[in-house]
């Protein structure tokens, strides 16, 4: 849901998108086990100075003329200073975390809440929060069910306007996917679009079942907080 979103506002006629620009760096501090490491770490920028680069505004966002979108894992952020993120619009994308537990089995095993990243959306909502700059939170599954009622809510939540060719794009692969897109996006390049439609019902690998239970009580803060 979050590279549909992403390809969503890619359709922008005032929008440029970033995929993950901080992943390298975080493969290279952490070590995490990925399938999609070694391509990453050959493609991205690696380091703290060349990551934070790779996500600054261009001339054009800079003169107020265009919006930066990064879409990011929470978890990229840790390590980092906060103030090349201090001043952007934060969007919180949540999901129901059986889903998740699903999703990340296909590929990794055994995550960790660091993986999945509920408390650390929760920290960065209170932190923002306290900060007066209490960020958009956005359920996947209600996208999901009504993507054109949500994306109108989430652009007049943002101040932009709404442009109807952010509800299609054309199916594959795309130029602003990441280098780990061959593992992780068979779904969405599949798709030509958004079309509503109910959420699945996901079953919790049994081995995972101790880590769904951490993160019901930071879901159940999030979705109170869900626009």
């Amino acid at each position: 849901m979050s590279t549909a979103l992403m390809y969503s506002f890619a359709q922008r006629s005032d929008t440029r998108v970033l995929d993950e620009p901080l992943y390298g760096h975080f493969l290279a501090r952490t070590g995490a086990d990925r399938p999609d490491r070694e391509a990453t770490l050959k493609a991205w920028p690696t380091s703290e100075e060349s990551a934070l680069e790779s996500m600054a505004p261009g001339p054009d966002e800079l003169l107020g003329d265009r919006v930066l979108f990064c879409k990011h894992i929470v978890n990229h952020s840790e390590g980092l200073p906060w103030s090349p993120f201090a001043q952007g619009r934060h969007v919180l994308l949540f999901r129901n975390p059986a889903a998740v537990m699903s999703s990340y089995s296909a590929h990794i095993e055994r995550p960790s809440m660091r993986d999945v990243g509920y408390d650390l959306q929760c920290a960065l909502l209170e932190r923002l929060t306290h900060e007066g700059k209490p960020p958009i939170v956005l359920c996947s599954d209600h996208l999901q069910s009504a993507p054109e009622v949500f994306l109108r809510k989430l652009c007049t939540a943002l101040g932009l306007e709404w442009q109807p060719a952010m509800m299609r794009w054309t199916p594959g692969p795309r130029p602003e996917d990441g280098p780990w897109a061959p593992w992780w996006y068979s779904g969405v390049h599949a798709s030509s679009g958004w079309e509503a439609r109910p959420p699945k019902t996901h079953a919790v690998p049994p081995h995972l079942s101790d880590l769904h239970t951490a993160c019901k009580a930071s879901y159940d803060t999030l979705i109170q907080h869900a626009i």
